[in-house]
């Protein structure tokens, strides 16, 4: 079937009639509604209820307009993608972040990849981890930085992980006065207001019921910033990845680094699509992230053979 069928039917059952749908896809109504009728014999099926003003879809044409929107992205898609494979100037970069990574350096690789490729269209996806590696897979995505770390997946591959530590982070003046040490053991936070991530806190939980610890979470956050906002303002100590304080403009807070414990400190993480599924226009960006901040990022270019099939 024609691909433009399914584009004209969209047009139709989004204007409601064959006059509106005419008027705006400047094709003749015989000719739409000829395509109606090919579609439902291809289909066995009545698409449309016909009323005296609008056309109504079925149960059937209902699930064929979704159908046909789904075909039509995936047909702009491979176009985009293939056009973006021979030089990866043009296309849209489609990356993925989880609600809780915020990191200045990605947005100004964003800002310089943007000058560097004017014609590129640039998409970002927020989302939580199991959601963007499905999106990964599917390829609706094809990069993604998070600060969990995640074992290698069928078709993907961890391309980069900075090394990252625990700190407890606190206004000057308002915890550990007199304290001069730069390492503290996790006990030592036992009874202090904690201001934690949503999704660390069962590994805090268990962490501080290991060290007959007591933990005070008075702030919960799901954004990192707002975490370290509540040590700003003196009123906790903020448990968080020792990077996050450097990318997020909290260089004014102290940091102790925690010592002595099992807990796993989430890391800068890029997952993508291995080499061959990737399009031409993210391994620039990859590239161009390697090139302004030493992202240990290498690419293997296949050039064509000559003379062979000649």
């Amino acid at each position: 079937m024609n691909l433009a069928y399914y584009s004209n039917y969209i047009t139709i059952v989004e204007e409601g009639s064959l006059t509106a749908a005419s008027r705006k896809l400047r094709i003749a109504q015989p000719a739409l509604s000829n395509q109606i009728k090919a579609l439902e014999t291809a289909y066995g099926a009545r698409l449309f209820y016909r009323g005296a003003r609008r056309l109504e879809p079925t149960d059937a044409g209902l699930i064929l307009y979704q159908k046909a929107k789904w075909m039509i992205e995936v047909e702009t898609e491979a176009r985009n993608e293939i056009i973006s494979g021979f030089g990866g100037t043009k296309g849209t970069l489609k990356i993925g972040i989880t609600s809780s990574f915020e990191n200045e350096r990605l947005y100004d690789a964003l800002t310089a990849f943007s000058d560097r490729y004017p014609d590129a269209e640039i998409s970002v996806y927020e989302a939580e981890l199991p959601e963007l590696l499905k999106r990964l897979q599917n390829g609706k995505v094809e990069a993604i930085f998070v600060r969990p770390i995640h074992n290698d997946v069928e078709n993907l591959e961890v391309l980069y992980t900075h090394p990252d530590s625990l700190v407890a982070a606190y206004q000057k003046g308002a915890f550990f006065e007199g304290e001069s040490e730069d390492s503290i053991p996790l006990e030592r936070l036992s009874g202090l207001p904690l201001s934690l991530l949503e999704r660390s806190l069962p590994a805090f939980q268990t962490a501080f019921h290991e060290k007959n610890a007591t933990l005070l979470p008075k702030f919960i956050s799901t954004r990192m910033q707002v975490a370290l906002s509540w040590a700003r303002a003196g009123k906790a100590v903020a448990l968080v990845p020792k990077s996050a304080t450097e990318e997020l403009g909290f260089t004014d807070l102290c940091l102790k680094t925690v010592s002595d414990n099992d807990l796993h400190v989430p890391a800068m993480t890029i997952i993508a699509q291995k080499r061959k599924y990737r399009s031409r226009i993210v391994n620039n960006f990859l590239a161009l992230l390697s090139e302004r901040y030493g992202i240990a990022y290498r690419e293997r270019i296949e050039e064509p053979e000559h003379g062979k099939g000649e």
